[in-house]
């Protein structure tokens, strides 16, 4: 019966660890396929949030927000965003990343993109999208 108990509370803990690692853990991937998703639904703040602390620097909030804002209605004007496919996401030195990203519109148009990534802080963070 105390194994049992052990057992039972070594198993809770580990999965409950996994789930905490999951959760905040989210890959470079993951920013990625969420920025553009958040351009696509017109979530400016949240797109700008994932954008690096260089380029919060480089320039100012209301700039960031008019770019995407222009991106966001560049999108809809196509139907919006049917997927996002990636390749790439070669990390080196566990802070840069570096992805080819194809966004499908819901009119069938792609475009083709370089995105890098940069890790900051404990976070990866949209460095370009060209």
């Amino acid at each position: 019966m105390i194994f049992r108990r052990r057992q039972f509370a070594s198993i809770f803990a580990a999965g409950l660890l996994c789930l905490t690692l999951v959760a905040c853990g989210r890959g470079s991937d993951d920013q990625v396929h969420d920025f553009f998703s958040d351009i696509a639904k017109g979530a400016r703040t949240q797109a700008a949030a994932r954008f690096s602390p260089e380029l919060h620097a480089r320039f100012s909030e209301a700039a960031l927000l008019v770019a995407l804002d222009h991106w966001s209605s560049d999108i809809a004007s196509h139907g919006g965003l049917k997927d996002i496919a990636m390749s790439g996401g070669v990390i080196t030195y566990n802070q840069l990343a570096m992805y080819d990203v194809v966004l499908t519109y819901g009119d069938g148009k792609t475009k083709a993109l370089k995105t890098t990534l940069v890790y900051a802080d404990t976070d990866w963070y949209i460095n370009t999208a060209l």
